[in-house]
Formats: C-alpha cells, structure tokens, sequence
C-alpha cells in the first residue's frame, strides 16, 4: 500500500483541498482506484512540512475505529474536553518526549504525540500530547470497510460514519460527503473501484468511481 511522505503532504493537500471554490477544477480520467496512507511526520517526529498545528491538547489513545487496519492510527479521547479524535496519527519510530506541565497539575508523562485528520488533505491538525497510549498492537484485518475517506471521481470527499441508521436500497449509510452521503461499501472487484453515492438533491443512489482510498 502507498505512503503518502512528508514531502508530497503539501502539494497534495493543496491539490485536493479545492472543494469550497466558486469553479471546481477539471479532474482527469479515473485508470485506477490509489489506496494510499497518511504520513503527517518527519523522520524527527516534527509535523510534516507545510501542516499548520491548529490545536493542541493532550489524550489517552486506543486503536482507531475509523481506520482499523493500519498499526499507527489511534482514536484519541481528550483529557480537556469530551471530543474524540479519530483517525489521529502517530509516528512510526518512537520519540523522547518531555512531561506535559500545565500550571497548578502535576506533570504529565508523554508516552507519543498523535496528529489528528478529518481530511487528509487539511493542513491544519490537531497535535495530541499522548499520555497513555493503548493503541501499539498488530491489527486484525477488520470485518467492514476499513477506509477512513474517499475521494470520488467527482472530487467529492467522503469520511467515514457510523452509527448512522439511515438505509436506501437495502444500503446502510456509510459516509459522509460534501455532496451527499455514500452507502454501502466499495466494490474492489476492479481496478477502479465504485461506490453508491446519493448527492445532495437526488432522490435515487447513483454507482461512482473511487479516485482515492485512505487507510
């Protein structure tokens, strides 16, 4: 499976991240459905070039459920607020990192930091100060679909939901989009992948191709 690195993270996130303009760019043809994850870290454990941290907090972190199969993404649940994070993102080799001090609090041992996407194309994360990291075990290759966000030839952009209990067609509703909603699970049997999707002002599921999947 390809990795998206550090130093493509920019360019792609700016490529991708066209949805809210006036004029959508043109997309090229689908050959073939990508399945690519995300990288957000340098070789130093630094936020990936061109990411902008846009908050910090700190969690306790176990395996993600929206992207179950790869061993560095993490569900993340904050110790400031009730807000869980998922998918974040730790790095592959580990760090040495100094306690967390916040005034009047005892000082806190950082087991990792995390980076936290609802988009892999957002340039600005939230950086998760991991106090207790439960996540660090082999992955079982999981019983759904285990992409986190697609992208659709169409540029629409979908992440994953769940406990959505809404059917069409005898298809459970899968994904949230900006155009929309997804239902059922993609078709892998060929080289581009397809999926049920419902725009926003249809009345009836419509088949599109998957330009990208992210694990």
């Amino acid at each position: 499976m390809p990795t998206l690195g550090t130093g493509l993270l920019l360019g792609i996130a700016l490529l991708l991240s066209g949805c809210g303009s006036a004029e959508p760019a043109s997309t090229p043809a689908v050959d073939e459905t990508r399945v690519l994850t995300l990288d957000p870290f340098t070789e130093g454990a630094e936020p990936a070039s061109g990411l902008r941290v846009l908050d910090e907090v700190s969690a306790r972190c176990e395996p993600s459920i929206l992207s179950p199969e790869n061993e560095l993404a993490r569900r993340c649940f904050t110790k400031e607020t009730s807000v869980v994070l998922d998918p974040c993102f730790v790095p592959a080799t580990p760090v040495d990192l100094p306690d967390l001090e916040k005034p009047g609090e005892e000082p806190l041992t950082v087991d990792t930091v995390a980076l936290c996407f609802d988009d892999p194309a957002r340039i600005e994360p939230t950086e998760v100060s991991v106090l207790e990291d439960n996540g660090a075990q082999p992955r079982q290759e999981a019983p759904f679909d285990p992409h986190w966000f697609l992208e659709l030839e169409d540029g629409t952009r979908c992440t994953r939901v769940f406990g959505v209990q809404q059917v069409r067609e005898d298809l459970p509703l899968t994904y949230g989009c900006d155009d929309g909603a997804l239902y059922g699970s993609p078709d892998e049997e060929e080289q581009v992948w397809t999926i049920h999707h419902l725009p926003e002002d249809a009345e009836t599921l419509e088949v599109a191709e998957i330009r990208t999947a992210w694990k």
